[in-house]
């Protein structure tokens, strides 16, 4: 890695920490089964979203994206293990699941760049946006888009990354122990 840049190799290895760090997090801290992780596919024009996204930003030297996207399901399930039993209203219910699914991306995020500092630098973390029903995402100029796909036993979800295309010529090689 140069003194100035972050490098492709750095960017993988976060990428699969906050991969594994959200399989970790729903089957310990949720109780939630993930039967399957991967990489899905190539590099595309546009990013299709599931009914709930929530979406935050990585700064480390780059500006990387990472948009959290659940089927609703998944979503109400996140929810329900993460109220532990409190009564929520119907008329608060989607907010409280909107939530509840950025708290857990928070915290995703946070454990899985610990130990990768970029430059002696700490990686910071904006807050958790959440877009309900959003369709897709198209990709601009200079960018480009890697997916991660989760099967749970809840439902699907994906975690979509964003960045330059300088930090996306690779491979995760995701299947290597994601889905232990």
């Amino acid at each position: 890695m140069s003194n100035d840049k972050l490098d492709s190799g750095r960017v993988r290895r976060l990428m699969q920490a906050i991969g594994k760090r959200t399989i970790e997090y729903m089957k310990e801290e949720l109780a939630i089964p993930v039967s399957k992780a991967h990489q899905a596919g190539d590099d595309v024009v546009r990013m299709q979203l599931r009914e709930l996204t929530s979406i935050l930003a990585l700064d480390a030297e780059i500006r990387l994206l990472v948009a959290f996207s659940f089927d609703h399901g998944l979503a109400e399930q996140i929810l329900t293990a993460s109220a532990e039993g409190l009564e929520i209203a119907d008329d608060e219910r989607d907010e409280m699941r909107g939530e509840a699914v950025a708290e857990m991306i928070n915290i995703v995020a946070g454990n899985a760049i610990a130990g990768h500092e970029v430059n002696g630098k700490t990686i910071s973390i904006t807050p958790p946006v959440v877009i309900n029903e959003a369709k897709s995402i198209t990709r601009h100029k200079g960018a480009t888009f890697r997916t991660i796909e989760v099967t749970t036993g809840a439902g699907m979800m994906s975690i979509h990354f964003v960045g330059p295309k300088e930090f996306f010529t690779m491979n995760l090689d995701y299947a290597e122990g994601i889905n232990e």
